[in-house]
């Protein structure tokens, strides 16, 4: 065909070929029956045209293999006619989506594809059952990354094999400026997406091309959207299609800031606040009830396909099971806006008066924004039943009307998440899950042409099923989960409410046979765990779920003993497939957990041709375990070269590498952990760690170079110099690495602000930096305070730390005005109000109140701490036995004299009596005298009298306030 010049007059390549709307005319006329076949959802139409069938039935490609050798080399060959194909890029990337989006039909939406593989492959294939059986695994073992296997039953790998080698191919990155498909890069995106999905765990790789093209896409494409509604809906699509990879990723807060822009996009006015209503049957008064207000621009929804029809839009949604409670409603039965005093002032107005059970239709779009919200909600909190009751109202608002397919049905997916936590829920949130994955599972089978598939309701009439395109306009925002995914989900739903038989049965139909072996795991049947991974590895029969074997254990989860029989064949050398299964290597890893056998990591990496990441973490794990940590490094080191993006594999990575003293890798390693996750305040804390213990290190090592013999006299010199010069320079890196450590240990103590160590971190780090922080101390000894005190009282007070602090308040001014703002204010505040009140038994905390208190020229209040510092002393310790007790009441004693003397006649600067000339204390030589003789007389029955110094003293202290 010859090259037809693409106008860049065409938007957005017929709107992403994505839209639902009639496209506009192709430059390319032979496009416009396809084109017009992918907005109707016929993607059987395209698939079968002449320009499919060049490419998959390797019309380009000249071959002389047989079928056999064809099936097995079927994926390059794909990727070869992709490459030497002479059709127009934009006829590529019409039928690569027309693949993908076929693929999502045929795997987590439905409705039935109404197209075999068979007759997407070359006669000589087709005709073949064999031939399409070996052609369907070497693709599926083909999708393989970084030593990840893909799902072993994928559906349809032939229309994914398609879509990924033409989407992929540097075929659409044929041309320049208006010749160049400009959304080239945002379909791959979608399809390396979806291939990392299919995938058992990320791979680095995969991350790498998204992020690349996502770069692209916001330098290149963004730009050039235009500034009406229809550029903003691209510009939201988008926003939110990123947030999705964020999520997968685990990139949070990008995640929080994508969804934002894309409500801003879009118009999206939403609010989460409290509303007057009723939750029970019986219940009474209306409390506050949490509740998402949202609203869609009316602009926006009017242009909108999905809500032309204003209430009488599709209401072809998936069945919502009734919550049939005796005590719950199903829903909150909220007092209405015109009986209700509504004082949310903080919102706007076009939310303050929305009736919280009548809210307006939302867009589509805006109604995946906020299922989204609800995740990221979920992914930044503590997984407990605030953060579900926050996330709940979310799902409620985009469930409270039916206008899409796909949003309605992640709409119920999510809620059913939240629901299955609650005694009186989840019943309803399993039921509901049960009727999500039939309607799948019935669709998406009856495209395999498979049958019998048995529904917990009744099927949906054809006329009542919702059509492709209303299915797929959302699906890849919304990122809906695939067939196996969400029957996996409800396995695991059945697990945890004690029906282990029916999630093994599902577990058994799906084939995935390592999540059978973590049941029996789970309930303390090793045994039957490692029968059934032992069966996948090695020659005999496949596993399988007996009904007759330990029913009473895998019903009931009662313990016992389980009688084992030895037969022949476990008497005999295994011997292992050949070929072994495809996810041999996470096979042999469970394998390896469940024997404690470090040699079944070691095959699992040889299996995986040295690419499994999961192997060598595994045994970074063993080995660290066993504080082998040269071992755990080196396993880590290998893990973290395939899949540098493991966020745990990095933390245990920079544990290792701490103990075993390797400074400088061990901040490399969490320097990369808070980059993945930065939000992980230990990480932060031990990068503290890394980075104080790397500059004492090279601090150590230039001082004992410093410390070299020279054996040159003439040299002595120099050498003196240059090693004052090194140890000068070292302190000065040994300084630095502290104000690293403190910055990290402030970014730790942001995302835990209620961690009292890394508080206590803060203060040390802070008070060791030269000269100190004082602002960082203040603010450290204020937090330690406020969260330890209750518990801990006065010992949570660092004394000399604080007493640092007040000294250099004192030293830094000559006087103290509670009007000027600064550090002494703020220390003096801190003193008054959080330390004197938790002082008991603490006499250095007394002198650094008495110590403030001089500095103030508050006389009065420095006597009555040395007071009070003097009875701790007094009253602590038993002096008939312990001598250093009785040395320290001595001492004590002569500066509480010394304290009398120098401020009893001092005139008073505080209270009423202050500037009349009254002293401070009239009768000090009376309390004085009083103190000696008490303690003189403690003394004598301590029978320390004979001790001639301290008694010496005493009786001078005595003598001269006679005097």
């Amino acid at each position: 065909m010859p090259s037809t010049v693409l106008s860049s007059t065409l938007p957005l390549e017929l709107a992403l070929l994505a839209s639902s709307t009639p496209l506009p005319l192709s430059p390319l006329p032979a496009l416009a029956p396809l084109l017009s076949a992918f907005a109707a959802g016929d993607y059987q139409l395209i698939l079968t045209s002449p320009l499919a069938s060049s490419i998959l039935t390797l019309s380009t490609v000249q071959s002389s293999e047989d079928a056999a050798s064809i099936a097995t080399n079927y994926g390059d060959l794909l990727a070869k006619a992709v490459e030497t194909s002479a059709h127009h890029p934009l006829e590529l990337l019409l039928l690569g989506a027309t693949a993908l989006k076929a693929f999502l039909q045929a795997t987590a939406t439905g409705p039935p594809l109404g197209l075999t593989e068979a007759t997407l492959l070359p006669p000589a294939i087709a005709a073949d059952k064999k031939a399409i059986s070996s052609l369907k695994l070497a693709l599926v073992r083909g999708l393989s990354v970084d030593g990840e296997s893909a799902y072993n039953l994928l559906p349809y790998p032939v229309l994914f094999s398609l879509a990924k080698a033409i989407l992929d191919s540097p075929r659409l990155e044929d041309g320049d400026g208006d010749n160049r498909l400009a959304t080239a890069p945002w379909w791959r995106v979608r399809v390396n997406l979806m291939h990392q999905r299919i995938l058992r765990e990320a791979a680095g790789s995969l991350h790498d091309r998204i992020y690349g093209d996502l770069a692209t896409i916001e330098d290149v494409l963004l730009p050039s959207l235009g500034a009406g509604a229809d550029g903003a809906r691209v510009r939201a699509l988008y926003l939110v299609e990123r947030a999705t990879v964020h999520t997968f990723y685990g990139y949070d807060v990008k995640v929080r800031k994508d969804l934002e822009a894309a409500a801003e996009a879009t118009g999206l006015q939403y609010a989460i606040t409290g509303r007057l209503g009723k939750r029970t049957k019986f219940q009474i008064d209306d409390l506050s009830q949490l509740v998402v207000l949202a609203k869609s621009r009316e602009d926006y929804m009017a242009g909108s396909n999905d809500a032309t029809d204003g209430d009488e839009a599709s209401q072809v949604t998936p069945k919502q099971i009734d919550l049939n409670d005796d005590t719950l409603l199903d829903a909150i039965n909220f007092k209405s806006t015109t009986d209700a005093v509504v004082e949310d002032n903080y919102l706007p107005a076009s939310l303050r008066s929305l009736d919280p059970s009548s809210q307006p239709t939302l867009h589509p779009l805006d109604g995946v924004i906020l299922l989204h919200l609800a995740e990221s909600i979920k992914n930044t909190n503590p997984a407990d039943g605030l953060t579900r009751e926050e996330m709940a109202p979310y799902a409620t608002r985009v469930l409270q009307h039916a206008t899409n397919w796909s949003v309605h049905t992640m709409g119920l997916l999510v809620r059913s998440r939240l629901e299955a936590f609650r005694s009186r829920t989840v019943e309803r949130s399993l039921l509901q899950l049960q009727v999500v994955v039939d309607q799948i599972v019935a669709a998406t089978a009856a495209a395999e042409n498979e049958s019998g598939v048995s529904t917990f309701l009744p099927k949906p009439k054809e006329e009542e099923s919702a059509g492709v395109a209303e299915r797929l306009e959302y699906a890849f925002p919304l990122a809906l989960p695939m067939r196996w995914e969400v029957e996996a989900e409800l396995a695991g739903r059945w697990v945890s409410m004690g029906g282990l038989r029916t999630a093994l049965e599902i577990y058994e139909r799906l084939e995935m046979w390592a999540e059978a072996a973590l049941c029996w795991a789970s309930i303390e049947k090793e045994d039957k765990a490692r029968e059934i991974v032992r069966k996948l590895l090695f020659e005999g029969e496949m596993p399988s779920v007996d009904a007759d074997v330990d029913r009473q254990a895998a019903d009931d989860k009662e313990d016992g003993e389980e009688e084992i029989v030895i037969t022949d064949d476990e008497e005999k050398e295994p011997v292992e497939r050949n070929p072994p299964p495809a996810d041999a290597p996470r096979l042999w890893c469970i394998l390896g957990d469940l024997e404690k056998k470090p040699e079944h990591y070691h095959k699992a990496w040889t299996v995986s041709g040295n690419r499994y990441a999961r192997a060598q973490r595994s045994l970074g794990i063993y080995h660290l375990r066993r504080k082998e940590f040269d071992r755990a490094i080196e396993a880590y080191a290998l893990s973290l070269q395939i899949n540098p993006l493991n966020h745990m594999c990095w933390f245990q990575y920079g544990c290792a590498l701490l103990e075993a003293e390797r400074w400088d890798g061990a901040v490399q390693a969490f320097t990369r952990v808070v980059g993945i996750d930065d939000q992980d305040a230990e990480a932060w804390s031990n990068l503290a760690t890394a980075l104080l213990r790397q500059g004492k290190a090279q601090h150590s090592s230039s001082s004992d170079t410093n410390h070299t013999i020279s054996l040159d006299d003439d040299d002595d010199d120099d050498d003196d110099e240059e090693g004052q010069l090194a140890e000068k320079a070292a302190k000065v890196n040994s300084n630095e690495s502290k104000v690293k450590a403190l910055t990290a240990l402030k970014r730790a103590v942001a995302v835990r602000p209620d961690n009292w160590r890394l508080w206590e971190n803060v203060l040390v780090i802070a008070a060791s930096l030269s000269p100190p922080s004082w602002s960082d101390m203040q603010v450290a000894i204020r937090r330690v305070i406020d969260l330890r005190s209750a518990k801990a009282g006065e010992s949570c007070i660092d004394g000399e730390l604080l007493d640092l602090l007040v000294r250099h308040v004192i030293t830094s001014s000559d006087t103290f005005s509670a009007d000027e703002p600064g550090i002494a204010r703020v220390v003096v505040e801190l003193v008054e109000k959080r330390v004197v009140p938790l002082i008991t038994a603490d006499e250095k905390l007394w002198a650094v109140v008495r110590r403030l208190a001089m500095w103030r020229r508050r006389y009065g209040t420095a006597l009555e701490c040395q007071e009070k510092a003097f009875r701790v002393v007094s009253s602590r310790y038993d002096l008939r036995t312990d001598r250093k007790s009785w040395e320290e009441l001595v001492e004590a004693t002569g500066e509480m004299v010394d304290a009398y003397q120098s401020l009893g006649e001092v005139p008073r600067t505080e209270g009423l009596a202050a500037g009349t000339g009254e002293v401070v204390m009239r009768d000090w030589k009376f309390k004085a005298r009083s103190v000696v003789r008490g303690v003189m007389g403690k003394g004598r029955k301590g029978g320390w009298d004979e001790d001639e110094g301290l008694w010496g003293k005493l009786e001078e202290m005595a003598e001269s306030l006679k005097a």
